[in-house]
């Protein structure tokens, strides 16, 4: 009976991300909101997600300067012409790879991407650093004829901006992984597998009008 009641519970906190996306029909609502009624260890797992993801709602929009993205866009457009064999190979991996992680709850999705943009600003500001000083070393003596493609008050413009996106990162960052249990690093993706060869009924009673809490 304890297996069972597990189970349900697994199945039930699988869909808590669903259920804040709105991705569910009624009748799962109604099954989600009844068990999570009824179930306490339930409830406190659907308060947890929706204190997180009212979190990362709240943060601000990071407005980033164009000089910050341009680096951004060429070497995507270099990547795409000298590769156009592997993309579409790599295409179904990355399609694969973002279902995968799709079946993680929201509150576990933050903490990779602000992982990943910190590394990206840190490539951006390495990238406008090395334009400049090449630029000085290989046309020293026609400085005066040709203007340099970023002007200094560019590239200052640019770090602060980029000092101020990896400053936001931080905090995102800051603010997420106190509330990030173990518990959702791996057995998340391992009950979601056995979830679907173990889904057990679930009561199939009226949907509650209100919040289930």
């Amino acid at each position: 009976m304890t297996n069972s009641s597990d189970s349900q519970c697994y199945f039930v906190q699988l869909q808590i991300d669903g259920f804040l996306d709105g991705d569910l029909s009624e009748t799962q609502q109604g099954v989600f909101m009844s068990h999570v009624h009824d179930c306490a260890d339930c409830a406190k797992e659907f308060r947890f997600a929706q204190t997180v993801q009212d979190a990362v709602l709240e943060l601000p929009r990071v407005d980033c300067n164009e000089y910050v993205l341009e680096p951004i866009h060429r070497l995507s457009n270099s990547e795409t012409q000298g590769n156009l064999d592997s993309s579409s190979s790599n295409g179904s991996f990355i399609s694969q790879l973002m279902n995968l992680i799709n079946t993680v709850p929201v509150f576990m999705r933050v903490g990779v991407p602000v992982a990943a943009a910190t590394v990206l600003g840190i490539m951006i500001s390495s990238s406008l650093l090395n334009q400049g000083q090449n630029q000085e070393l290989s046309v020293p003596q026609v400085v005066a004829e040709v203007s340099p493609q970023y002007a200094p008050e560019e590239i200052s413009q640019a770090l602060e901006d980029l000092n101020l996106a990896i400053d936001y990162l931080n905090k995102v960052n800051q603010r997420t992984e106190v509330m990030i249990s173990e518990r959702f690093l791996v057995n998340p993706l391992q009950d979601s597998l056995n979830a679907s060869f173990q889904r057990a009924r679930l009561s199939d009673d009226d949907p509650l009008q209100n919040d289930p809490i």
